[in-house]
């Protein structure tokens, strides 16, 4: 099972919507999580392309 979580882009300039197995400290782009993140943010916050590439190659090869 996937979690979005809120964490930092990979420059750290920005927060972004993270693709994470439930309760890793690891996204799906290898970006580490903390617990807590600027929740401001968190509510217009991009989705992290990596993420987002990893997670829908992960469903693909599920759906086959």
């Amino acid at each position: 099972m996937y979690e979005m979580r809120p964490g930092p882009n990979q420059h750290g300039s920005a927060v972004v919507w993270h693709v994470t197995a439930k309760q890793a400290a690891f996204a799906l782009c290898g970006q580490q999580l903390s617990e807590r993140a600027d929740i401001t943010q968190d509510e217009q916050a991009r989705h992290c392309p990596p993420c987002m590439d990893s997670f829908a190659q992960l469903v693909t090869s599920k759906a086959v």
